[in-house]
């Protein structure tokens, strides 16, 4: 799945390639410089992401779970933020937190197992010693871990489906009941399969959009799997916060330029 998910406004973004041994489990780091004004929203992909606002003295790093909808942010100063990308399923490897309870939510790490995030604190270093620290915590903690076998073999499933796909299948191909597939889903990625389907569905959408800008609206909801391009219309306005129209002639392009590596 593409990370195609961020739109910004009046800020930067910068990328810093994660170490191979974490590539497993995360996209890129990022530096985001925003100016007074700006705003970025995020739309759901699947992926959590940890972050840190280096401006806020009240700020530490924060756990951003899995989205059912857009999360808009706007910064009425200036700011820096700092961060990286979880793929599926590392958010409960990091944090031990069911994932489906923290859909939609920012989760302060606090507490001995972030020890190693809040030393000398955010606020002293510069964006780069803070990528460094937060790579080192995460080479520690993700050390020897694995998402489940269960739901990797589901997450592959459904992506390789495009999002299309019958749940009987998907669970009889992880080798396990509907009911045990769904709680092992909703725990470890925060959606059940029918809802990480959509999810999948409305990426594999953007993908098109961009790739094939041409397609009539009813001739995109064909190839990417809807009933109708009604059923398009509803998903895309539910998800990117906006119609297909707005998001084929303005936020394709911006998701585009926050892309910092291949399939998530």
């Amino acid at each position: 799945m593409s990370i195609t998910s961020t739109v910004v406004h009046r800020a930067e973004s910068r990328f810093i390639e994660a170490a191979d041994v974490l590539r497993p489990f995360v996209g890129c780091f990022w530096i985001i410089t925003a100016e007074r004004g700006a705003m970025i929203r995020v739309v759901p992909d699947g992926s959590t992401a940890i972050s840190v606002q280096l401006q806020d003295e009240s700020s530490g790093w924060v756990l951003r779970g899995p989205l059912v909808r857009p999360q808009e942010r706007r910064f009425s100063s200036p700011a820096t933020l700092i961060g990286v990308r979880l793929r599926p399923g590392v958010a409960y490897l990091v944090s031990g937190m069911a994932a489906d309870a923290m859909l939609g939510r920012r989760v302060r790490l606090i507490g001995p197992a972030f020890d190693a995030l809040a030393a000398e604190g955010c606020l002293s270093r510069t964006p780069q010693q803070n990528i460094d620290v937060l790579q080192r915590f995460l080479i520690e903690r993700l050390a020897d871990a694995a998402v489940h076998r269960v739901v990797a073999t589901a997450l592959d499933a459904i992506q390789r489906r495009r999002g299309c796909f019958r749940v009987t299948d998907v669970a009889a191909e992880c080798g396990v009941s509907e009911r045990h597939l769904n709680r092992m889903m909703r725990t470890w990625i925060g959606y059940g399969p029918k809802r990480f389907g959509r999810v999948v569905r409305f990426q594999e959408t953007l993908k098109e959009m961009e790739h094939a800008p041409a397609l009539s609206g009813a001739a995109l909801a064909s190839e990417t799997g809807y009933f109708d391009q009604a059923h398009l219309i509803l998903d895309m306005t539910r998800l990117a916060g906006d119609t297909p129209g707005h998001v084929a002639s303005r936020s394709v392009a911006d998701f585009y330029k926050t892309r910092c590596d291949g399939p998530l």
